[in-house]
């Protein structure tokens, strides 16, 4: 009830999502999100965000995370950006920038009533750079001198490293992940093992994808568009590097969390390819692919060019990540084997069955969480 504008009665008024008296005060009510449980007890002090050119992101910057930052122990400190709505309009695409390595922060976007997806959103990796939160783990065998690198872990094993008598003869792939909804942080997906020349420049294997939470604290998370947390691709074996190829890195964690949870558009994460070995002319073989944006096909390994071995596809949907190939000409090198795919998780009060029917995704979805409402 409040006061009417008279001043002299009083008249009842509706709150969208239902109202709790229990503290002494009408408000509305709102979700607890899985991982930052107090972000939505205050209200933005922006109205609304619209994106609706591309563009890219930093979370490693501080006047960006206008929600503030949420440290985590053992795992990447969260970048929240907190608004009254958030759109990302269709055609436009927003990339939330990487950093070398470890992909930095995780982000988090929050909004105090609804959260559309009508364009793209990407989290992923690129190559050896991690997407945001990502790589923060390193899973699966480094190449060397006689195997291909083993491929990132995730929601399943990686794909191992080829060698010169076997394809996945190195069984090295990296062991599979726990389920994310029984972690008490949040991480994105794990880099394969990759180098530093010393310079704060990472290469070699895949960067793992990024780990991005989207909120709606009382409202809808509705996607029509596109979200991406696909693993980096391996490098290629090179007499500069290793002559071997690099694993893949795995796939992200993608976490959607509001009143009611609406997807119908693309949701991926998906593992990147492992890298081709060296050729027999001393010439390097080919980089893996990053995750592919599909569920019917994997991001392809490094493609034998002359011999050398192949790099193992990416895992997704329907196929655990492929093993590198052994060589097929002597004097040529392994590949490395696939990235695994990540984990889609989705939570909603209790008695709310989100609606999940994307129009493609990889993996499926995780089976639904509850979160509590205050």
């Amino acid at each position: 009830m409040t006061c009417s504008a008279a001043g002299n009665s009083y008249e009842a008024v509706s709150c969208p999502a239902g109202c709790d008296a229990s503290e002494g005060g009408c408000h509305r009510v709102h979700i607890l999100p899985r991982y930052m449980p107090d972000i939505c007890n205050s209200p933005a002090t922006t109205s609304a965000l619209t994106i609706s050119s591309s563009g890219t992101f930093d979370p490693n910057l501080d006047t960006n995370c206008t929600g503030g930052v949420i440290d985590q122990t053992g795992g990447p400190g969260i970048c929240v950006v907190h608004d009254g709505t958030i759109s990302i309009t269709a055609n436009a695409k927003l990339t939330v920038s990487n950093k070398p390595g470890e992909g930095g922060r995780a982000i988090a976007f929050v909004a105090d009533d609804d959260l559309t997806i009508a364009g793209v959103l990407d989290v992923s990796a690129h190559g050896s750079t991690s997407g945001p939160g990502g790589g923060f783990t390193m899973s699966g065998g480094a190449p060397t001198m006689t195997n291909g690198g083993g491929g990132a872990a995730a929601k399943t094993s990686g794909g191992a490293g080829g060698t010169a008598s076997a394809d996945g003869g190195a069984v090295n792939g990296g062991a599979a992940g726990m389920d994310p909804a029984l972690l008490m942080g949040l991480l994105g997906g794990a880099s394969s093992l990759h180098l530093d020349d010393g310079s704060g420049t990472f290469f070699g294997g895949g960067g793992g994808g990024g780990a991005a939470i989207l909120v709606s604290c009382r409202g809808n998370v509705a996607i029509s568009g596109t979200l991406n947390a696909g693993g980096g691709g391996g490098a290629e074996g090179a007499s500069t590097l290793v002559r071997n190829g690099w694993g893949g890195g795995a796939g992200g964690n993608i976490v959607l969390q509001g009143m009611n949870v609406i997807v119908h558009g693309d949701v991926f994460s998906n593992g990147g390819g492992g890298g081709g070995g060296e050729q027999p002319n001393g010439q390097p073989g080919l980089a893996g692919a990053d995750g592919s944006l599909s569920d019917t096909i994997g991001a392809s390994g490094g493609a034998p060019q002359n011999g050398e071995g192949r790099g193992g596809t990416g895992g997704f949907l329907i196929s655990d990540p492929g093993s590198g190939g052994k060589p097929t000409n002597a004097s040529a090198h392994p590949g490395g084997g696939g990235g695994s795919m990540g984990f889609l998780q989705s939570y909603t009060p209790t008695g709310v069955i989100p609606t999940l029917s994307p129009a493609h995704a990889s993996p499926g979805f995780q089976v639904n969480g509850t979160v509590p409402t205050r």
